[in-house]
């Protein structure tokens, strides 16, 4: 009966599924003129990846729609499996299945995205695998590789039918990753080094276009909205890409009263970022941006506020990792700032919102 549900199972998620979803994409499932289908226990809510230390794994803590938190669901589900390393970097997603990259192992674990059931480990083409995408069943991963300037930094491309791999050379410091419609773009930013994003064309032989942003100016987040890439820099530069034909169309300048900046996220045409333990916001094509932040948090550590951030749902996600060796704190907040909710998480360095 168990393998006849697993075939049953498998017909509904071919029937119902498509195959493009870009790493924190929403997956709403349902059979016409009917209500939505159970698909598994983590299908209406978000997961919350904790990095770990060298030495600690943290694994991945799940807070559904209404609230509740469920931690460490891989081991929950997974008894039997070995654990998915340490460093914790990113979750990223198909249709159906979510990739979670290990920087310490070297490896992109494979779970199903609504059960969280283990399907594959890949460790191969790997070398500091840092962020990544899906697109046309094919996965993308970049590498930091040597952590250093040189030309060794590269992309592994995952054949998600047979989990194959292959790797592309990029440069630099090869770091953020996001789709841009039919294309890739890749921030050429880590750790203040590097001033590149480089667009990598699937459909044109993988060909690649690097886009220099000027001394100074390394990339620390990157966005695709409204058919153009959005960087944001440490620097304090807000650059505006058109991925199509490869050129700078805009950089505004942030304000210099504001120390470091990151963190980049666009909703319904309004921009946010963080500095030190704000929030600030402003719309695209907005000439001149305000100091003044949507809202500030209290925090006690030194160097992991805002480690996690994500907007989404109208709601402000922060993730603090404290003093990176004990459970980090969540917290949610409406988009003018009034805390909704804090989580404990189960494990260290919460830098990651992923939502289901």
């Amino acid at each position: 009966m168990k393998l006849l549900n697993k075939f049953l199972l498998l017909a509904l998620s071919i029937a119902l599924f498509t195959t493009s979803c870009s790493s924190d994409d929403d997956a709403t499932f349902t059979e016409a003129g009917s209500t939505s289908l159970p698909i598994g226990n983590y299908e209406n809510g978000y997961f919350v990846l904790n990095e770990g230390t060298n030495t600690v794994t943290s694994g991945v803590d799940f807070i559904s729609d209404s609230g509740v938190k469920t931690n460490d669901v891989f081991r929950i589900e997974n008894p039997d499996q070995p654990e998915i390393g340490t460093f914790l970097q990113n979750i990223f997603f198909d249709s159906t299945r979510a990739f979670l990259i290990s920087g310490s192992t070297n490896s992109v674990t494979v779970v199903n995205r609504f059960t969280f059931r283990y399907i594959e480990t890949i460790s191969t083409d790997l070398n500091n695998p840092r962020y990544g995408v899906t697109l046309n069943g094919k996965a993308y991963v970049t590498n930091l590789a040597g952590f250093a300037s040189g030309t060794d930094d590269f992309v592994t491309v995952i054949d998600l039918s047979n989990y194959t791999t292959t790797s592309i050379t990029i440069g630099d410091y090869v770091n953020r990753i996001t789709l841009a419609g039919d294309k890739i773009a890749i921030a050429n930013g880590a750790f203040g080094s590097g001033n590149a994003v480089t667009i990598l064309d699937p459909s044109n032989n993988n060909a690649l276009t690097p886009i220099d942003l000027g001394a100074g100016n390394s990339p620390n987040s990157i966005v695709y909205a409204g058919n153009s890439v959005y960087a944001l820099t440490g620097s304090k530069k807000f650059v505006t890409i058109n991925p199509n034909t490869q050129a700078i169309t805009s950089i505004i300048d942030l304000p210099t009263t504001l120390g470091s900046t990151k963190n980049l996220q666009i909703v319904n045409g309004k921009v946010y970022f963080t500095s030190s333990n704000s929030v600030y916001t402003f719309n695209v094509g907005d000439a001149t941006i305000s100091s003044t932040p949507v809202f500030s948090y209290n925090t006690t550590s030194a160097f992991g506020s805002m480690y996690g951030f994500s907007v989404r749902n109208n709601k402000i996600y922060i993730g603090d990792a404290g003093d990176f060796a004990s459970s980090g704190t969540t917290y949610e907040y409406n988009t003018v700032g009034d805390l909704i909710r804090t989580y404990t998480t189960s494990g260290i360095g919460p830098n990651g919102f992923y939502f289901n």
